[in-house]
């Protein structure tokens, strides 16, 4: 009997806002589906990371209801990327979309993500739109076989912003956790 759904990733990564207020956020993963090694070194982090990830950007509303803080994100695409020569840089943001590509999804709603004092969390469901078998550590790998009918993700975020790099104005970190989405959910 197979489980309707399981965790699926666990990613870490950064929210990065451009001077024109667009949103982007990449990272990569500290887990994904099973897939061995997901660092070419003992110590892990975007710099040894073989799998990352970077959306489109995207624009958010604000919304404020008491000491709550929450923005709406809008719908929008990320890209899953295979590096084999890990290059992860959270100063050079085009360092997580340099791999090649393995899938990509497509949030399904606006993403709610709500704040208080220094910690958000948001929540999203994602679509799995395209995924393209790869060879990695001996074995032929394909996340449709993984997670054919997409994500759900809860995470959560530092409201602390940290230095961006050159062409950012802001930058806040944040860890996500992915279950694969059962079989029996349809989409809109």
């Amino acid at each position: 009997m197979h489980p309707i759904a399981g965790v699926i990733w666990y990613a870490v990564g950064r929210f990065y806002e451009a001077q024109d207020g667009s949103l982007q956020d990449l990272g990569y993963f500290a887990h994904l589906g099973g897939i061995q090694p997901l660092f070419n070194s003992h110590h892990p982090g975007e710099a040894s990371a073989f799998f990352t990830f970077r959306s489109e950007p995207f624009t958010a509303r604000k919304l404020h209801n008491g000491d709550l803080s929450l923005s709406l994100d809008a719908t929008g695409s990320f890209t899953l990327y295979l590096n084999r020569e890990p290059c992860g840089d959270f100063s050079r943001p085009e360092t997580f979309s340099r791999g090649e590509p393995i899938a990509t999804f497509q949030r399904l709603s606006a993403v709610v993500g709500t704040s208080v004092g220094p910690i958000g969390t948001n929540l999203f469901s994602a679509a799995l739109i395209s995924s393209s078998t790869f060879h990695f550590q001996g074995k032929d790998w394909n996340l449709e076989r993984l997670m054919p009918h997409g994500i759900t993700q809860m995470g959560v975020a530092s409201t602390t912003v940290i230095t961006p790099p050159q062409g950012f104005k802001a930058v806040t970190p944040f860890v996500g956790s992915a279950m694969a989405v059962g079989g029996n959910v349809r989409w809109p």
